[in-house]
């Protein structure tokens, strides 16, 4: 059998393809927490908040500081491999570039991204389990 683990808010870790019987009730425990200290008029925010957390994780979610980091590397990188040069500053303060940083995050942010995995079944899977969560947090109620 298929094995692929994920991680979700609040140290929540699980295999897409194998969801424990108690997977319901980790999510709204998880959920639960995550709006302890939250009015209850806000509730539908943080139900979208969280949802917005599982998109971040399942996307192996990073600091934006860490992203951009990831892609100055790799255009430093691209450029000593292909041309034998160092990026100058300004290729990095460049608008090109920072509508590039832009697009990626905006990107990955998305509900229907994908989820970095090539392999179309993990993704069609994990795309399964988001929907299980939603449908969770989204029913959730106190």
């Amino acid at each position: 059998m298929r094995s692929y683990m994920v991680k979700l808010p609040r140290g929540i870790e699980v295999d897409i393809f194998d969801l424990p019987e108690d997977f319901e009730e980790q999510i709204k425990e998880s959920f639960r927490d995550y709006t302890e200290e939250t009015a209850k008029e806000y509730r539908y925010c943080d139900k979208l908040g969280y949802i917005d957390r599982c998109v971040w994780y399942l996307n192996n979610g990073k600091d934006s500081e860490d992203a951009v980091n990831e892609m100055v590397e790799g255009r430093i990188l691209y450029e000593w491999r292909e041309n034998g040069e160092i990026i100058q500053e300004d290729d990095v303060y460049c608008f090109e570039f920072m509508s590039e940083c832009y697009d990626r995050g905006n990107k990955d942010a998305k509900l229907y991204s994908h989820f970095g995995g090539d392999d179309h079944h993990i993704y069609d899977q994990i795309q399964k389990v988001l929907v299980k969560v939603i449908t969770i947090v989204m029913n959730y109620e106190e």
